[in-house]
């Protein structure tokens, strides 16, 4: 079965300097989904509220981006 998201070894997602940045995951059958990174908090927060009452969404989850610095 194909997945959606990618494999540790092949992400190509870098974080950015900006401070925080948020996304949202969610399942669609088996299928996870997400948003792009934003800083911009309320908009993420709206679609987290819209898809966990929605009746095709499942496990919605609001992830952070976090900075790690070596």
């Amino acid at each position: 079965m194909a997945r959606a998201d990618p494999s540790p070894g092949t992400a190509t997602d870098t974080a950015t300097t900006e401070t925080d940045q948020w996304r949202l995951r969610y399942m669609v059958g088996d299928l996870a989904h997400y948003t792009e990174w934003t800083s911009d908090f309320p908009t993420v927060e709206n679609y987290y509220d819209q898809y966990r009452r929605g009746d095709y969404a499942h496990d919605v989850v609001i992830e952070r981006r976090a900075v790690v610095e070596r």
